[in-house]
C-alpha cells in the first residue's frame, strides 16, 4: 500500500466513524421528537457517548493509524 493510498483510507475511516456517529445522534433526536408528539418526554434526548459503539471508535483508530502511517511513509 502506498503513501497516497494509506492516506485516502485514513480519510474514509474517519469519515465513515463520522458518518455513523452522527447518524446515531440523529436517531435520537428524531426518537425524542416522536416522543415529544405523545405527551411523554425527557427534557433531553437519550444520546449515546461515543464509547458505547465500537465501531466508531475502532473506525476512528483505525483512520489515525493509517494517516500516520501514510506520513512516516517516504516517496
Amino acid at each position: 500500500m502506498d503513501k497516497k493510498t494509506s492516506l485516502i483510507l485514513g480519510s474514509l475511516f474517519i469519515l465513515t466513524s463520522g458518518l455513523i456517529f452522527t447518524i446515531e445522534r440523529l436517531t435520537a433526536y428524531v426518537y425524542w421528537s416522536a416522543q415529544i408528539h405523545t405527551g411523554t418526554w425527557d427534557t433531553i434526548p437519550q444520546t449515546m457517548p461515543l464509547s458505547d459503539n465500537l465501531f466508531t471508535g475502532l473506525f476512528f483508530l483505525v483512520g489515525i493509524a493509517l494517516i500516520i502511517l501514510s506520513f512516516k511513509k517516504s516517496n
